[in-house]
């Protein structure tokens, strides 16, 4: 699924379904966002969106990752997000979305 600006490539697993973004979550494509997200949270309840392809979102899109948190819960499920990157990251952290949503950041490898 991809309109040019963002692309989401969805699979499955014994432990749920992933969406994985790459390119921007703004207002031109939080609508395709939100479809991915209602179609995969009916296929199973248990999402995770892993953003490390992310390269830019904004307000919109964060309203987009408050929606899908708010579709797992009504479905009894769950959502995880995985692997922002840092500007990702910071983003979610100066909104205090890291303390609402549950963020799994990418494994420190520089050791």
């Amino acid at each position: 699924m991809t309109d040019g600006r963002l692309t989401i490539e969805a699979s499955t697993d014994e432990g749920g379904s992933t969406l994985t973004l790459t390119g921007e979550v703004d207002p031109h494509t939080t609508d395709q966002l939100d479809a991915a997200v209602d179609g995969a949270l009916a296929a199973d309840a248990r999402l995770a969106l892993d953003l490390g392809g992310v390269t830019f979102i904004d307000s919109a899109g964060l309203r987009s990752l408050i929606r899908a948190q708010r579709r797992a819960e009504e479905a009894s499920g769950s959502l995880v997000l995985r692997s922002p990157r840092p500007s990702t990251l910071r983003v979610l952290e100066i909104t205090g979305l890291t303390d609402e949503l549950t963020v799994e950041a990418a494994a420190d490898t520089a050791g």
